[in-house]
């Protein structure tokens, strides 16, 4: 098992990645999506019940996110910790998400995790899109793991709180990421928020962008550090991303921890958009 992954990883660090562990090939997980302290977990917003990987558990991204708990979001550290043990996922767990968009429902749960403790996390590199590209084996059984000790642990990442992001905005040394669309950016795409717009000083990093459009998979950390490195954002800067509702938020955390970024420098503004865009005493800027 840790020969495969060595060797897995060593694939992944020639695309120069400063943290390859964080994505594991297809190759990886059809060996190993049953090990006893391994759980691969289906992410999709549709789809799980119609053949998923073989042995994996579904999470719902709204299991992950409260919209009626200001000023975190978060679920509290009891229903998460509870939930992880539902799903079979131990403190030493080997946990591995995937969905069907490149990562974006999946690297939500890694940035909560990471946020809660959790390290030993990673993404299926293409995800769902390679797994059916390559023909592999699906299943339609629903695995039922037993309960597991989980326990919530001082974290990585960390989640910002719409006071946090306010003064944040044109901080030397703080970098305000939107990972939204042009759309929702210009204040064209509301997406049901009462007021459109961006936050001032912020820098538009769109989290595709740093895919492969065809194979869903990571670009190399080369082109994904110019991405970041064209909009100002360096590895000595604190970093806060927002997007609507957090998930496309934490792709893009995840792939500045993919090339290196210090994770503690890194924040999710996990009210996001839903919750900036809909008070009346937050500050937008409109172009």
């Amino acid at each position: 098992m840790w020969m495969l992954l060595s060797m897995l990883m060593a694939a992944q660090a020639a695309n120069g990645y400063a943290r390859p562990e964080l994505l594991v090939d297809t190759a990886w997980v059809a060996q190993h999506a049953t090990d006893a302290n391994v759980r691969i977990v289906d992410m999709r917003a549709r789809g799980y019940g119609d053949g998923h990987i073989p042995g994996a558990v579904f999470v719902d991204n709204n299991w992950i996110r409260n919209p009626k708990a200001p000023p975190t979001f978060l679920p509290t550290p009891e229903e998460f910790a509870a939930l992880m043990s539902r799903l079979g996922i131990s403190t030493t767990t080997k946990v591995v998400a995937y969905d069907e968009r490149g990562g974006i429902y999946a690297a939500r749960l890694w940035w909560i995790l990471n946020y809660y403790g959790h390290t030993n996390v990673a993404l299926l590199d293409g995800g769902w899109v390679k797994w059916a590209a390559e023909q592999r084996p699906t299943s339609t059984a629903v695995p039922a793991p037993a309960a597991a000790a989980f326990a919530v642990r001082p974290g990585t990442v960390k989640v910002a709180t719409a006071d946090q992001v306010r003064a944040a905005i044109n901080r030397p040394g703080v970098k305000l990421i939107d990972a939204r669309t042009q759309g929702e950016i210009d204040g064209k795409d509301l997406r049901n928020i009462k007021r459109g717009g961006f936050i001032e000083s912020s820098v538009a990093v769109y989290w595709e962008d740093t895919l492969d459009p065809q194979t869903k998979t990571f670009k190399p950390a080369a082109e994904i550090t110019r991405l970041y490195r064209d909009k100002g954002v360096t590895p000595a800067d604190e970093v806060t991303v927002y997007c609507q509702v957090g998930m496309r938020a934490s792709h893009d955390l995840f792939t500045l921890a993919l090339i290196g970024h210090d994770l503690s420098r890194l924040s999710n503004y996990y009210g996001a958009w839903e919750e900036w865009g809909n008070r009346d005493d937050t500050p937008i800027k409109q172009k």
